[in-house]
């Protein structure tokens, strides 16, 4: 009997929800509890999450900022970020040059941890033996 009043409040406050605001915001509300309940997940219980689940989860985040603020806010915020990195870039051009460098050396290692994954049948001392005996005269 429980569940079943339970069930009658759920269904009453989805649709309360819907008609004071639109199915869409319901949806767009979802996939916010989804992508939470991941961050919750990894963040209690360290749960793994692979690069592609991290980057399917970011495009929808991306898109649920996009739909809040519109594009009209999002080029405003880029415009300031891009005066503000341009303007620290005068003060402090050595410091931003090893910024931009460390990010790129991150996002490098990223993508290339990311790809190590996908050979794990490779091992380079085997290739380093073969290469080494042929140099020093003892490979076949």
């Amino acid at each position: 009997m429980k569940n079943k009043h339970n069930s009658c409040y759920d269904q009453y406050a989805n649709n309360f929800q819907i008609g004071k605001t639109s199915s869409l915001v319901l949806t767009l509300s979802g996939v916010l509890k989804d992508i939470l309940l991941v961050m919750a997940s990894m963040a209690i219980f360290h749960d793994p999450v692979s690069p592609l689940q991290f980057f399917g989860y970011s495009i929808a985040l991306g898109g649920l900022i996009y739909y809040k603020l519109g594009g009209e806010k999002l080029k405003e915020y880029m415009a300031e970020g891009q005066r503000s990195w341009a303007d620290y870039g005068n003060r402090a051009p050595i410091m931003r040059k090893l910024i931009t460098f460390a990010l790129v050396l991150f996002v490098l290692f990223l993508f290339l941890g990311g790809l190590g994954s996908m050979f794990p049948q490779y091992d380079p001392t085997e290739y380093a033996k073969d290469k080494m005996g042929h140099f020093m005269g003892n490979g076949n």
